[in-house]
């Protein structure tokens, strides 16, 4: 699943192959950083928002990468995690 190809949207996959994914909302900010809870510094967290919100915007890895001064695995990386952690809170999904 990729972030950058639905608009602003989540894509999550349903195990279903007649509708394959459902599409949500990105999270608000508050239901982002309970993703992540204290176990992330608030730093942290911010940069995943910043980086996730330019992926929403159709932002690719290597243009997150280049403004933030990561690699595009670690763009990956954070938002691979992400959307497992938002897989969790849609129960019409299951875990791939």
């Amino acid at each position: 699943m990729n972030l950058r190809l639905y608009g602003g949207r989540v894509p999550l996959p349903t195990g279903n192959l007649d509708h394959p994914i459902v599409l949500v909302d990105f999270p608000t900010r508050k239901q982002f950083d309970g993703f992540y809870g204290e176990r992330v510094k608030a730093e942290s967290r911010d940069k995943y928002w910043a980086i996730l919100r330019a992926r929403v915007k159709g932002d690719t890895f290597a243009q997150v990468a280049k403004d933030f001064g990561v690699s595009r695995e670690r763009v990956r990386q954070i938002e691979a995690r992400f959307l497992r952690k938002v897989q969790t809170l849609h129960p019409q999904t299951k875990r791939a």
